[in-house]
C-alpha cells in the first residue's frame, strides 16, 4: 500500500480499506472512531494521515491547529510503539481507550487526561429493543404516539437506494441551517462520502417513509464482534417519537447477532447528552488525552 515509515506519513486513501480492515479485526476495537469509514469520511475535516511503525498503523490528525495520534492500530505491542513514538518527539495521544491508557499507569512521563465528551455510549440492544420497565415508559409513549398519527414505512437500505439518505440529509440540513454551522457543513461531507462508497464500507441502513418523503435514516455497521457502532442516526425534528422509532425499528431488524450498540460520543452538547443519557446506557467507553513529557 506504499505507507511511509514512522515519523514519516501520507494520507489515508480509499485503497487502504483492506489493511485498515485487517488490523482492526487482528485487535477488534472498543471506540467508535476505529472504522475505516469514520477515517475515511473525516479524512478532509481532520487532516487523517498514515505511517507504519512496527507492524502497526499509525493514525494522525489535526485538532484545532494541533498534531495528536490515535493509539497504533493493528497485532503488535501497542505500548512500546507508542514509547518508541514519544521518545522521538512531543506527543500527544487523543481518544486514548482505557485499557491502553491503564498499560501506562504509574509512569510520570505520561500525562492522562479524561475526555468525557468523546465518550461513547454503549448500550444493550435488548434494552433499546424492548423498552421494558418504567424508566422506559416516555420512549414507549412516543413511539406509541408516532405510530398511531403516522402511516409510515420502514425500508431497508443497500447500496442501490442509499441516496435516498442523501436526499433526506439535504432537507434535514435545510431544517438545521447546517450552512451556517462548520460542524453540520463538516458532517454533511462526511455522510456523503459514506453513502458513496456504501458497499465497500459494509454499511447497514434503513429509513422510515411517510408519504413520498424519507424521514428518518440510521447507518451502522460492525464495529467488534458484540457491538454495532451507529454513524448516522436522524430523523425530522418536527415529527414527534420519529426519532426514537427509528433507533427501535432499526435494531429490531438489524442488530441480531450483536449484544451492544455504541452511539458514539455527545461531544459536550448539552442536549445530545441529555437525549442518550435518557436512553440508560450499560457503559460511557471512557477515552483519555495522554501526553508524553
Amino acid at each position: 500500500m506504499n505507507i511511509p515509515f514512522f515519523p514519516e506519513s501520507r494520507p489515508i486513501l480509499k485503497d487502504d480499506l483492506s489493511i485498515f480492515r485487517q488490523a482492526f479485526l487482528e485487535n477488534p476495537p472498543a471506540i467508535s472512531e476505529f472504522t475505516f469509514t469514520n477515517l475515511y469520511a473525516w479524512r478532509t475535516v481532520y487532516d487523517f494521515k498514515v505511517s507504519l511503525l512496527d507492524s502497526l498503523l499509525v493514525l494522525s490528525c489535526c485538532l484545532q491547529g494541533k498534531q495528536g495520534f490515535f493509539i497504533p492500530v493493528g497485532k503488535g505491542d501497542i505500548k512500546q510503539a507508542m514509547e518508541k513514538m514519544a521518545a522521538a518527539g512531543p506527543v500527544v495521544f487523543i481518544r486514548v481507550p482505557q485499557a491502553v491508557k491503564d498499560l501506562f499507569a504509574g509512569e510520570a512521563r505520561f500525562v492522562a487526561v479524561e475526555d468525557r465528551d468523546n465518550a461513547d455510549y454503549l448500550y444493550l440492544i435488548e434494552d433499546l429493543v424492548r423498552l421494558a420497565g418504567k424508566k422506559y415508559d416516555g420512549k414507549r409513549n412516543l413511539i406509541k404516539k408516532f405510530k398511531a398519527g403516522n402511516l409510515y414505512e420502514y425500508l431497508d437500505l443497500d447500496a442501490d437506494c442509499a441516496s435516498l439518505c442523501l436526499e433526506f440529509q439535504e432537507r434535514w440540513c435545510t431544517i438545521k441551517d447546517c450552512d451556517s454551522q462548520e460542524s453540520l457543513r463538516n458532517e454533511r461531507l462526511a455522510i456523503r462520502e459514506m453513502i458513496e462508497h456504501f458497499a465497500d464500507f459494509e454499511l447497514i441502513a434503513g429509513a422510515i417513509k411517510i408519504g413520498k418523503e424519507i424521514s428518518a435514516v440510521a447507518i451502522a455497521q460492525e464495529l467488534n464482534p458484540r457491538t454495532l457502532v451507529m454513524h448516522v442516526l436522524k430523523a425530522d425534528p418536527n415529527i414527534a417519537g420519529l426519532y426514537q422509532t427509528i433507533i427501535n425499528e432499526f435494531l429490531s431488524r438489524h442488530a441480531q447477532g450483536f449484544t451492544y450498540v455504541n452511539l458514539e460520543q455527545d461531544l459536550g452538547l448539552e442536549g445530545l447528552r441529555k437525549a442518550k443519557l435518557s436512553y440508560h446506557p450499560v457503559e460511557l467507553v471512557m477515552k483519555y488525552t495522554l501526553t508524553a513529557k
